[in-house]
């Protein structure tokens, strides 16, 4: 028991969790994709039957199997270009936000300096009097 306990110390300690969970999105889909190729390359040898391994029939399928992955693989393209599209103008919308609260923390500090010039002119007149 002891063991076990000191492994989870050693992996809390040498593990960056931090990076693990900023990159578990990515981890989930390429465990699946490992998945789903590991799927798709079991099947063909668990559906043999008497034919042999050139038959037209098992070529056949193997095409239509090609196909349905390079049409996957299009459709997956075409979603991550959207997403990329989507992330650019949201980082476009974010760029323009900034920029905005940047020249209105400008103008706030601008106003700050005046009213700071103000108070100090006002509290030398009253330590004059």
């Amino acid at each position: 028991m002891a063991e076990r306990d000191k492994i989870w110390e050693v992996l809390g300690k040498s593990v960056k969790w931090e990076d693990v969970v900023r990159h578990a999105p990515k981890i989930v889909e390429a465990a699946r994709v490992l998945y789903e190729s590991r799927q798709r390359q079991s099947r063909p040898a668990t559906s043999g039957g008497s034919a042999g391994p050139d038959s037209t029939s098992d070529l056949k399928t193997r095409l239509a199997d090609l196909e349905a992955q390079v049409s996957s693989l299009q459709d997956n393209e075409g979603q991550q270009a959207a997403l990329v599209s989507d992330i650019a103008r949201q980082l476009n919308a974010l760029t323009g936000s900034v920029d905005a609260l940047a020249s209105r923390v400008q103008m706030l500090l601008w106003l700050a300096a005046g009213g700071l010039v103000a108070g100090l002119a006002a509290l030398v007149l009253a330590l004059v009097r």
